[in-house]
């Protein structure tokens, strides 16, 4: 179901001949430009196969020797083609994937913790790693390739845990009487669902563009997956809604395929989250019967304190207080939502 070492390579082969590249050719030029490497790493659309005319020739570099700083990449052209290289060290390559590793194997509340705190710990960021595992080198091997079921498994929690909170976003949005912005969270849910089922499948590749793309290849090959029927039903009456149809409420339908999916890929965990405060509020008048909340980087009208605690995505969400309150303040940046 993941692209196959021989796809990806014969993904990497067909772009570099569209562009009349060739691997010898780019490693003189990187070699002369940016020094001689370990590894020169083809990523991004290239290796998945989803290049097109305007797709940039993106490069991770890996040398020997230690670096220390932050990293720029190196922008080349070559004729009409716009080239980027990023260099790391090994030993920040080892360092970033034992990481990796470990956070595959946390629980939930870890490994969303440490997917999104992970840039502010790694030079070799989150979006690098990424395409590092997934590179092809100019040499023809696939160096990193042996870690994709561990960034696979970090990168499908995620994708479960956004799709939980747009699933709870759309319920109280609904809930509390929004007629356009519950679409956009709907849209958000079956997209993060999408990807979760693709990551679970090992076909990783974050940038949201691809997602349906990528889905609309899956299913082709694997149309009889658990799950694929009950994703690909949603898309019309959410299709329809985005065009301002009246399809009535969008959540208990998404709630329903986001308990399906976590059957599927969810490990025995259910789709459940804590809602937990961002620092201390202020409390200041603003209207008669209206209070203005300021936080850290937040203002806002709502109720204080604010609702928190676990909320099951089970039915609807009857343990998060006022819809409105706790729709705006998660809006606003003053509460944070986490797997339970």
């Amino acid at each position: 179901m993941a692209l196959t070492p021989e796809t990806r390579l014969s993904n990497a082969d067909a772009f570099l001949a569209s562009r009349a590249l060739t691997p010898e050719g780019l490693e003189r030029l990187l070699s002369g430009r940016t020094g001689a490497a370990r590894h020169f790493l083809l990523t991004s659309s290239p290796v998945h196969g989803l290049a097109n005319a305007t797709s940039d020739v993106d490069f991770i570099r890996v040398q020997s020797e230690p670096m220390t700083g932050a990293r720029m990449a190196t922008q080349l052209f070559e004729g009409a083609d716009h080239l980027e290289s990023v260099s790391f060290a090994e030993d920040e390559v080892h360092a970033a994937l034992a990481d990796l590793r470990t956070l595959a194997d946390a629980d939930p509340r870890q490994a969303v913790l440490g997917y999104r705190g992970w840039d502010k710990q790694h030079e070799l960021r989150r979006k690098y790693l990424e395409r590092m595992v997934n590179g092809v080198a100019l040499d023809r091997t696939l160096p990193y390739l042996d870690h994709l079921p561990e960034l696979a498994r970090l990168w499908k929690r995620s994708s479960l845990h956004t799709a939980t909170e747009q699933v709870l976003f759309l319920s109280l949005a609904e809930a509390a009487g929004e007629r356009r912005g519950r679409v956009g969270y709907a849209v958000n849910a079956l997209l993060y669902l999408m990807d979760a089922m693709l990551s679970h499948h090992l076909d990783v590749y974050s940038n949201r563009k691809w997602f349906l793309l990528r889905w609309t290849r899956f299913r082709k090959g694997h149309g009889d997956a658990p799950g694929v029927a009950a994703v690909d039903a949603l898309r019309a009456p959410v299709s329809e809604a985005l065009a301002g149809k009246d399809t009535g409420p969008l959540a208990p339908a998404l709630t329903a395929l986001l308990t399906e999916v976590h059957a599927v890929a969810g490990e025995g965990h259910p789709p459940t989250l804590t809602v937990e405060p961002v620092g201390d509020l202020v409390r200041r008048r603003f209207l008669p019967g209206a209070d203005l909340l300021l936080g850290a980087g937040t203002a806002f009208l709502g109720p204080d304190p604010l609702p928190t605690g676990a909320i099951p995505l089970t039915g609807p969400p009857d343990g998060a207080g006022d819809p409105a309150d706790l729709l705006r303040a998660a809006r606003a940046g003053a509460v944070t939502l986490l797997p339970a």
